[in-house]
């Protein structure tokens, strides 16, 4: 008989032998491992809740954060939470954050930057709400300990119906029932808080639901502070881009006055230095009474274009003191009686009652700048006008002249303005006089501006803001 046999059987023994002794046989050698699941009651409702979560937060990581704008960011996180994990929810962030700024104090307005619902009528705090929270509330006690809080109940959560009593019946009425209220913090920051909601749709939040609600609020608060920060550099690059326009422009500007006073200043000059080496190279054919008349004018003029120039100055640099209401009426009654030397006749038309609040010898300046232009461009007569337009008094000094053309009517304003009309200050003004007149305008908070008159000439209106509005 063969000697083999297979393990686990005793083979016959040999005729004359003892038999063998039976030896067990070895386990097989194990090649894989195998899992055996052992079904338990609710282990499969465990594991896709499991995974439901775990997609809620890959979709979260790759759908919040997509644009560097804070209130989109918010709106992201409300788009991913509902319905998946919530029935309602509310982001509340401080109102500087929004703004692109760093919050400043616990007792600043937060303002409700997006909601999402199920539903409508949820009676819950809209978009753009302004929010003060009481202490008491379950989201102020978040972002006071900096922890999400929980409130399985609300309908009988003092702190919460507390802050707004009438909203908080709605919410339950409309059967919202639950709620976890989680902070969003950021580099250490408090930057508002998130309040998620379930109503009668699903069941109320337990305790590990606060978990993925840190969660999701963690990583929408990286991205809305991201959002923060690039807000908050643009605008500081926008004002540094602004403020050096500005300053060429102020540059530009003070160019052009530079370049203009100069010419205005050697034109005077230039004629007073003819004449005087005229007389020194002919002395005996110089009429010194003629030479001393002509002398005197560009003298005067020189004079004149210094005077504005000051007061132009001033007028800019100066901020405005010692306001105190004035009727206009009163103050152009008393200034055109210490006019002399018109050359046309003034006419008055004079409401009383319109009261500014004003530097009385400003307004004077520009009343008698207008009349001296006025005067120089009028054909037959020159009236001023006071009256009172709603919140607004206002003051209007008419000619009978040439007008102004549409398009140069902003232009006049400019110092040293030429215009290829009637309308130059070739005929005796310095060229400062309507720039001053404007200046103190807008110091005044008011406006000055130019329009036709009827039948012809111009009208220069000034209007000031009613005393006390």
């Amino acid at each position: 008989m063969s000697s083999n046999h297979r393990r686990g059987k005793a083979t016959q023994p040999r005729t004359g032998e003892p038999a063998a002794p039976f030896i067990p046989a070895a386990p097989a050698a194990v090649s894989e491992r195998w899992l055996l699941a052992v079904s338990e009651p609710g282990m499969g409702r465990l594991a896709l809740r499991a995974r439901e979560r775990l997609n809620l937060l890959c979709d979260a990581g790759s759908h919040i954060g997509t644009s560097l704008d804070v209130t989109r960011t918010a709106e992201e996180l409300t788009e991913i939470a509902v319905p998946r994990f919530a029935d309602y929810a509310g982001v509340d962030l401080y109102d500087g954050v929004l703004r692109g700024q760093e919050p400043t104090t616990p007792e600043e307005v937060l303002r409700r930057a997006a909601f999402a619902g199920i539903r409508e009528g949820s009676g819950l705090h809209p978009v753009d709400a302004p929010i003060l929270l009481l202490p008491s509330t379950p989201q102020a006690r978040s972002m006071a300990t900096g922890q999400p809080v929980i409130e399985p109940v609300l309908s009988t959560d003092i702190g919460w119906l507390a802050q707004d009593p009438e909203r908080g019946r709605t919410a339950c009425e409309h059967g919202i029932h639950s709620l976890v209220a989680v902070p969003m913090r950021a580099r250490g920051m408090t930057l508002g808080v998130v309040s998620f909601y379930r109503s009668a749709a699903r069941n109320p939040f337990e305790e590990d639901d606060l978990a993925l609600a840190e969660e999701l609020v963690n990583r929408a608060a990286v991205c809305v502070d991201n959002a923060r920060r690039y807000a908050h550099e643009r605008a500081i690059t926008r004002e540094l881009e602004d403020a050096t326009t500005s300053l060429r422009h102020s540059l530009d500007h003070q160019r052009r006055f530079t370049a203009d006073a100069s010419h205005e200043l050697r034109t005077p000059l230039a004629g007073l230095r003819i004449q005087l080496e005229e007389a020194q190279l002919h002395p005996d054919q110089t009429d010194l009474a003629d030479l001393l008349r002509h002398a005197l004018t560009d003298v005067d003029r020189l004079q004149a274009i210094l005077t504005d120039l000051l007061s132009l100055a001033r007028s800019e640099a100066r901020p405005l003191t010692a306001l105190e209401p004035v009727d206009l009426a009163e103050l152009v009654e008393a200034d055109i009686a210490r006019r002399i030397g018109d050359p046309h006749p003034v006419r008055l038309d004079l409401v009383p009652g319109a009261l500014a609040d004003v530097v009385h010898i400003q307004i004077c300046r520009v009343l008698n700048n207008l009349l001296n232009n006025a005067q120089r461009h009028a054909a037959h007569r020159v009236t001023v006008a006071v009256r009172r337009t709603g919140d607004i008094a206002e003051l209007s000094v008419i000619d009978d002249g040439p007008g102004v053309r549409a398009s140069e009517r902003e232009h006049i304003f400019q110092p040293f303005t030429r215009l290829d009309s009637a309308r130059s200050r070739d005929r005796g003004g310095t060229g400062l006089g309507l720039a001053i007149a404007r200046d103190i305008a807008r110091a005044h908070h008011g406006t000055l501006h130019v329009e036709d008159a009827a039948p012809t000439g111009a009208r220069f209106v000034l209007r000031l803001p009613l005393a006390g509005t």
